[in-house]
């Protein structure tokens, strides 16, 4: 065999295997990459990202968790250490339903709210979002009107929600999965069942 051929042969067999392993490096790097195609799957990953905590069982009709009065899971308000302008952060997500938003007679600002909130409300958008259903923030910050003077409402650090397409029990559920204080299912409120939900304040 001359050395025309030989190195032809050689040359012949050495791109075949770099075609073989670049072949291979990009099927790994798509498997590595492609999104999971289940919901357990994507519930799974922010369980990792958020920290969530375990989902209950059951959550019965005006029950609450933990099960301490709100007032020791959040903490009781105090006014004195409020300030509207340092406490309280503006939300949006067009993948919630807002009610401020909607009612022309009341000049309530649901997004508005705590900035301990934030983080865990986001989170219930999110896993709610990926069951093709809506969140419904139906009340967050008042600083006077329809609530008790205790009522925590007045800092922001409590939000009442629904839900489009999920039942109440479930909401209640997912809401103490992604880190409220304390999660009330409060099915004989006057302005109709909902979920209940409070933080406690910022340690900064």
């Amino acid at each position: 065999m001359n050395n025309h051929k030989f190195g032809w042969i050689v040359g012949s067999t050495i791109s075949t295997i770099i075609v073989l392993l670049l072949t291979l490096l990009i099927t790994t790097c798509v498997h590595k990459t492609r999104s999971p195609s289940s919901t357990q799957e994507k519930i799974t990953i922010k369980e990792e990202v958020y920290k969530l905590r375990d989902k209950p069982t059951r959550f019965k009709p005006n029950t609450y968790m933990p099960k301490l009065k709100e007032s020791k899971a959040s903490g009781a308000i105090d006014l004195s250490t409020f300030s509207p302008g340092k406490s309280l952060v503006f939300v949006d997500d067009s993948r919630a339903w807002w009610e401020s938003d909607h009612d022309k007679n009341d000049t309530e600002d649901d997004h508005s709210m705590y900035i301990t909130m934030e983080a865990p409300l986001r989170r219930l958008i999110d896993l709610i979002s990926e069951q093709n259903a809506i969140l419904k923030i139906q009340d967050t910050y008042r600083a006077s009107g329809i609530h008790n003077p205790h009522s925590l409402h007045k800092e922001g650090r409590a939000i009442d929600l629904t839900c489009d397409k999920l039942g109440l029990e479930e909401l209640a559920k997912l809401c103490w999965m992604v880190g409220f204080d304390w999660v009330y299912y409060e099915a004989k409120a006057k302005g109709g069942a909902h979920v209940h939900c409070s933080v406690k304040r910022s340690e900064n």
